[in-house]
């Protein structure tokens, strides 16, 4: 099983741009497929209750805590690896301009020698959106408007895109990406809209917090929207993101993402009264990887 890693550099003691280098440093050396960074541009106090993942609808974000640009850490993460996949889990695709990421992506992509996974959403947070001057309405409408931009940037030149979000006409955009046609786009979420997008437009799909009895059932309702898209289901990459509780609970999910024919897995290992090094030494050893 390819197992990946979800990790938090949230500016606090210990988690520096230099601590990223070193950590993915870390999991390169002990096996691990591929390492994850999540995305919130500004965070609240206080939210309604529309966060899909949790029973209550609100998310757990504790004050004073947040996280770094995804793509800087993965910059740092990629000056001190050669092998391990570097991801978003996921970039609020919406809430970014289009051009200037798509140039920030190639730019990332040639800087990592072709290693990025680009894992987008289109987010759950209205005060986020709000906050940002962006409309919350119709955001999927508006990420795929942007990713179809994107694709004409790094594939043509010179690029012309006239959508409803976005319009440009012979645009220069350089660098192209390493990957061609593309970075692969691993779409997040396990909402029907999300399914769909994956299966319509993504590389991949990643999951978050999908409790274990629903592994198979989720990944059955995207195979069939794959079917329905006209793609094979086997075209996609299948990651499954959770966080990390106990051994007995990764074993478990281990093996319903087998039986769903699937095989990957990327573990946010946030237990907070251990030290970090010591789960992530013992994840790697339930995964096999030493």
């Amino acid at each position: 099983m390819n197992l990946g890693l979800i990790a938090l550099f949230d500016g606090q003691p210990g988690s520096t741009l230099e601590d990223a280098g070193r950590t993915a440093k870390h999991l390169e050396e002990l096996g691990f497929h591929s390492l994850w960074h999540p995305e919130h541009v500004v965070l609240f106090a206080e939210y309604a209750p529309n966060y899909p993942y949790s029973p209550d609808g609100v998310p757990q974000l504790p004050p004073g805590k947040g996280w770094y640009d995804p793509l800087l850490v993965l910059a740092a993460a990629a000056a001190t690896t050669t092998r391990i996949r570097l991801g978003t889990s996921i970039l609020i695709l919406p809430e970014r301009n289009p051009l200037v990421l798509a140039k920030q992506v190639a730019t990332l992509d040639h800087l990592c020698g072709g290693r990025l996974d680009l894992g987008i959403g289109i987010g759950w947070s209205p005060e986020e959106f709000r906050a940002l001057g962006i409309p919350f309405e119709r955001r999927g409408a508006r990420a795929d408007d942007y990713l179809a931009a994107m694709n004409r940037l790094w594939q043509d030149d010179p690029a012309t895109h006239e959508g409803e979000f976005v319009s440009f006409r012979d645009v220069l955009s350089w660098p192209k990406p390493v990957q061609q046609p593309r970075p692969p786009v691993i779409v997040g979420g396990q909402s029907l809209g999300a399914l769909r997008r994956a299966a319509r437009h993504g590389d991949g799909w990643i999951s978050w917090m999908l409790p274990v009895e629903e592994v198979g059932s989720t990944t059955d309702r995207l195979r069939d929207e794959c079917a329905a898209a006209g793609r094979d289901p086997a075209e996609l990459r299948y990651v499954y993101g959770i966080p990390y509780t106990t051994p007995k609970a990764f074993q478990a999910y281990a093996e319903a993402v087998r039986q769903a024919g699937a095989d990957e897995i990327a573990v946010l290992p946030w237990v907070p009264d251990r030290e970090l090094r010591d789960v992530l030494d013992e994840i790697a050893k339930l995964a096999g990887l030493v």
